[in-house]
């Protein structure tokens, strides 16, 4: 971890298919696209946890390759709300603050894949099933989204990114063509000679 001269706290980054979960006073930032991530804390207890998951599940079998299950939010979800648990956090009490699903990509597939918006009713639904308030949201619209995140407090704030936006879409672009090339032939038969 590196200190942010901006907070005066030592910031943890994380990126696609990572999760963070503490009762430290530190700072937790990462920078969304199409992607989601999840604030979730029990304030009375002074633990958080923030996520950052690219697609709400998988249609492959690759999920269980373990450096990958944290890209799918169902996992991610799982993660971050175990890891919380094993804290010492309470699910009852529990409650939610969602970003990110914006449409940085004009997606060449988004008749079929439309990943921002997956993103958003994955994790819309999710949260409801099981139970867990949602405090705020921003979610949606063409700009990518800068998180910072204060676990302690659950404060979380927020900016639209305009000058990442180039390495956003060459990461989403790249992630974007492998999942239509993991997924083209699914449901297809195949002929095994």
């Amino acid at each position: 971890m590196k200190l942010n001269p901006q907070f005066d706290k030592p910031e943890q980054y994380i990126g696609p298919g990572d999760y963070c979960v503490t009762g430290e006073d530190i700072v937790i930032s990462t920078l969304l696209g199409s992607c989601i991530a999840v604030a979730l804390y029990d304030l009375e207890k002074a633990i958080g946890g923030l996520n950052h998951f690219m697609l709400p599940f998988t249609r492959t079998l690759d999920a269980h390759k373990p450096e990958d299950s944290a890209r799918y939010g169902i996992n991610s979800m799982e993660m971050l709300i175990n890891g919380l648990l094993k804290m010492g956090a309470r699910r009852e009490k529990f409650y939610a603050k969602v970003f990110g699903g914006s449409s940085v990509l004009r997606y060449q597939q988004e008749a079929t894949y439309n990943i921002p918006k997956m993103n958003i009713e994955f994790i819309f639904n999710f949260l409801d099933i099981e139970k867990i308030p949602i405090e705020s949201y921003s979610v949606g619209g063409p700009f990518p989204r800068k998180i910072y995140y204060f676990p302690r407090t659950a404060k979380v704030l927020m900016r639209y990114s305009k000058q990442d936006s180039s390495s956003i879409f060459s990461r989403e672009f790249r992630y974007s063509n492998e999942l239509y090339e993991k997924t083209k032939n699914v449901g297809k038969p195949l002929l095994f000679s």
